[in-house]
């Protein structure tokens, strides 16, 4: 027998600060957490003896869940390897309040989960701590509470850099913090030589291609790879491979970054949802920028030359066209976003060969055509086994209807016999008391009588049980469900179903194709239902 295993998740982020407030950050730092947490366990007597793991997320954000140690975690308690998820407080899962619902409301109970958070008091083992009221609403407030707070720092943050402060998480490459001020920026000697040679390059004529295979010729180390080189925080690119290259994308970004003209530049990009990657480009006159900030890197003549350059490069080639799978189709091998070629019959491409000859990435290609069709393909698939799971949920409750019927008709004809009988004892009494009957008489059919009664009263008591029980009227409430039965029908890809469908495409060697879907603890949840079981599938002849 497996040894029962409960999972401690511990979380600390910057959104836990208020600006002031040091003494939250005392209360939620990690130490606190284990603590209060291990203290807890101790208390209950069942958990004697469970073998306790440690999940941290220390300085990730709750406002979504990709997090990697709770990710990890999620995927053992999938795998049945967990059988008990301890937090201190809801908001250590996570700020988002659908998110946070729906795993303690469906998929730990469908995984057979304990579900503890401490200082909300809430202990799945009682039934009535799940999916009620005071659960929700908790969940709510640490939601609205961090849509708030990401308001209120955002509003310090442009109030900064108005002023001049550097505010962003991490300095730019060519750059570090003062040690003095974290606010103020200094050139860093070896990485700032690479951003001027790339500026000079560029504006010498060389394409940003030639540019990127001359850095990885020389060895040179990306940005990524440079700042965790440095013992910048690695946690941030955990995704980061050793395979890392310069590429046309990367010298474009440091080309167009005006940062290395002395600028604090602040608020290009607005995240439109609060707790989500995605977010939209400002106007640059709706940016925030400071002059004269920091020392300069290059001079205005060197960053106007790469931009003309630049410039005159991008009008001879042919401008990407915008495709639905755009950014989501990515090489399996080095794990970078895949170029589509407009041609005859157009295809994706990795283009990580042509940046240097170490790469192993040029067999990887598909054409368009072809991941359409898996695409397609793989949505309808889904599409079918989320119509074929409402429409056995639909055959179970029609039996339920059914049955639901037969229990009314049941208890009204009970309540009938049991009206009978009770008019039977006033009927005895009054036989009783005309003297009509004897009292040895009457006490023993009163007996008699009362006996059939309580029977008739029991029966007519669990039937309203069995009645109340009944989930006749429930739809069937899941994630996975509702996203992709809307697209049984559907024949082409747009923006709106890939983004809501799928996360990434990865092509490998030899046309294999692996393509990351969304909900997939949503289907997980619905598995362990038996809704897509054919066993289950009552009146489906």
């Amino acid at each position: 027998m497996n040894a029962y295993v409960i999972a401690e998740y511990l979380r600390l982020s910057s959104e836990d600060v208020d600006l002031k407030d040091t003494k939250k950050t005392e209360s939620n730092s990690i130490s606190n957490q284990r603590e209060l947490l291990n203290a807890h366990l101790e208390k209950i007597p069942e958990f004697v003896g469970a073998e306790v793991i440690e999940f941290c997320d220390d300085g990730w954000s709750g406002k979504n869940f990709e997090r990697p140690a709770v990710q990890d975690m999620l995927a053992q308690v999938r795998q049945g390897k967990i059988q008990c998820v301890i937090v201190k407080d809801l908001s250590r899962l996570g700020r988002d309040y659908l998110t946070v619902e729906n795993y303690i409301s469906r998929i730990f109970p469908f995984l057979g989960v304990r579900f503890i958070s401490v200082n909300d008091g809430i202990d799945s083992i009682r039934p009535m701590d799940v999916d009620n009221l005071d659960t929700s609403f908790r969940a709510l407030l640490y939601d609205l509470y961090s849509r708030d707070l990401s308001r209120k720092v955002r509003s310090a943050q442009r109030q900064r850099a108005q002023r001049g402060d550097f505010v962003s998480r991490y300095a730019p490459y060519g750059y570090v913090k003062d040690p003095q001020n974290k606010n103020h920026l200094l050139i860093d000697p070896p990485a700032a030589e690479v951003v001027h040679r790339i500026f000079l390059m560029v504006g010498d004529g060389h394409s940003t291609r030639q540019t990127a295979k001359s850095l990885n010729r020389d060895g040179v180390l990306t940005p990524m790879l440079y700042k965790i080189a440095a013992g910048c925080a690695q946690k941030a690119w955990h995704n980061i491979r050793a395979e890392n290259y310069w590429t046309d994308a990367a010298i474009i970004r440091v080309v167009r970054d005006e940062r290395y003209l002395g600028k604090v530049i602040f608020g290009k990009r607005y995240y439109d949802i609060i707790g989500q990657k995605h977010s939209v480009k400002v106007n640059k006159k709706d940016w925030i920028i400071t002059e004269h900030t920091h020392e300069a890197i290059v001079t205005q003549e060197e960053f106007d030359r790469a931009q003309a350059a630049l410039k005159e490069y991008a009008e001879r080639g042919i401008p990407p066209a915008y495709r639905p799978l755009r950014k989501k189709v990515r090489c399996g091998i080095c794990g970078y976003a895949m170029s589509r070629v407009e041609a005859k019959s157009p295809h994706f491409i990795c283009r990580t060969s042509k940046w240097t000859d170490a790469s192993l990435c040029a067999e990887v290609q598909i054409s368009e055509h072809d991941l359409w069709k898996i695409t397609l393909d793989g949505i309808h698939v889904r599409a079918a086994l989320a119509v074929d799971a409402t429409r056995i949920w639909d055959l179970q409750h029609h039996q339920d209807k059914s049955d639901t019927d037969s229990i009314l008709k049941q208890i009204s004809n009970l309540r009938d016999v049991l009206d009978q009988h009770k008019h039977l004892t006033d009927q005895l009494y009054e036989s009783f008391a005309l003297g009509e009957i004897s009292k040895e008489d009457y006490i023993s059919r009163r007996a008699g009588i009362k006996e059939t009664i309580d029977g008739l009263s029991d029966k007519i008591a669990r039937l309203k049980t069995e009645l109340e029980s009944s989930s006749d009227g429930a739809q069937l409430q899941n994630p996975f469900v509702d996203a992709f039965k809307k697209y049984a029908a559907v024949q082409e890809l747009t923006d709106e179903v890939v983004a809501d469908v799928l996360t990434a495409i990865r092509i490998y060697p030899n046309h294999k194709v692996e393509i990351e879907w969304n909900y997939q603890d949503a289907l997980q949840a619905l598995l362990f239902t038996g809704y897509l079981d054919g066993e289950n599938r009552k009146g489906n002849s």
